[in-house]
């Protein structure tokens, strides 16, 4: 089984999901996606708590300005 990488992210443009705030220089933690089964990705807090499940479509929506890559932290952690 593969295990899939997760990412960290900083939010640039404050954005609502799944009924939370998310403010600019937050913290997001989002895995990878799972090109062969198609599991949904999930999205952790910066406390490492598992939050939801998103699809591919809002993961690109929110790299189109809401988020952006941590570049002060490496970015292949294999868990939260």
């Amino acid at each position: 089984m593969h295990i899939r990488t997760i990412n960290k992210y900083k939010v640039i443009q404050r954005f609502s999901l799944c009924k939370k705030l998310y403010d600019i220089n937050e913290t997001l933690y989002i895995q990878e996606r799972d090109s062969v089964h198609e599991d949904p990705q999930k999205v952790f807090s910066e406390t490492k708590e598992y939050l939801t499940d998103i699809s591919l479509e809002v993961y690109i929506s929110l790299l189109k300005g809401f988020i952006v890559p941590d570049e002060h932290q490496p970015s292949n952690q294999n868990r939260p």
